[in-house]
């Protein structure tokens, strides 16, 4: 327990930090082609009133619930808009080979360095992921990684320690940043210890906002394939705020940002 407590303190204060965009493949961040085109499915019942919003559904039939793996997804999406090099004139190679490259693309984490684009794993015949994810989702969905770990690895011991007005700030401050260096970033959005949100998108894209004092952002929501869903973030309040959606009711949420290195 003492070990644990010192892991989560660690983590609080280190995610204080400033870290730098890595380099990325040189063009912008796509909705259309950089994600993927099935959704991720919930487990649990969410405290959230139905809405006209919903799930876009796959081009293809799922084999089975692909559950809890929004982080997964999130981080996926943002490891082949980095490492991989999509060949759609290419000639097509074996399923077990596509795995293999989909695995190695996988294991190339989130936060290291994009490679040069002749280093970068090849996947030919397809135009980006969501192309691949249209026509090998099955392949994709077997290789991608396993759903617990959403909700245990060490980057979530911060939880119960929710981050300051002065640390959202900053956050807002540094995404800005990494956006007009071009690199999407990819953010936890929950509660606690009403926890009605425990998510992972990818915010991408500036926006204009709706009011004076805010700023706002696209995001790739793992839960949604049809369009970017939208937070906020509010000078005034100096909070975020999430979309109204299926699965949330919408308003307040503490944002962290993932994947930005070994233990955040």
């Amino acid at each position: 327990m003492r070990v644990l407590i010192a892991l989560a303190i660690t983590a609080v204060f280190t995610g204080c930090a400033s870290l730098r965009p890595t380099a990325g493949p040189g063009r912008s961040f796509d909705f259309q082609r950089d994600t993927f085109a099935f959704h991720n499915e919930l487990v649990f019942k969410v405290d959230a009133p139905p809405n006209n919003s919903t799930v876009a559904t796959t081009a293809q039939t799922l084999e089975r619930p692909y559950q809890r793996r929004c982080f997964i997804m999130a981080a996926g999406a943002v490891q082949f808009w980095k490492h991989a090099r999509f060949e759609p004139n290419a000639p097509a190679i074996s399923r077990r080979e596509l795995a293999r490259r989909i695995r190695q693309i996988r294991d190339d984490a989130t936060w290291w360095p994009s490679e040069s684009k002749n280093k970068r794993v090849a996947i030919p015949g397809f135009t980006g992921l969501r192309d691949l994810s249209q026509h090998e989702g099955a392949l994709l969905r077997a290789n991608m990684g396993a759903g617990w770990t959403t909700y245990f690895h060490l980057r979530k011991l911060p939880m119960p320690f929710p981050p300051s007005p002065t640390h959202q700030e900053r956050l807002c401050n540094e995404l800005r940043d990494w956006l007009r260096q071009g690199h999407p970033m990819v953010l936890w959005l929950y509660n606690f210890p009403h926890v009605n949100i425990n998510h992972a998108v990818t915010v991408y894209e500036e926006i204009a906002p709706s009011a004076p004092q805010q700023v706002a952002f696209h995001v790739y929501d793992p839960n949604y394939t049809d369009a970017p869903r939208t937070l906020v973030f509010d000078f005034a309040s100096r909070s975020f705020s999430y979309d109204r959606t299926f699965y949330f009711a919408g308003g307040p949420v503490h944002a962290r940002q993932m994947y930005t290195s070994l233990l955040r």
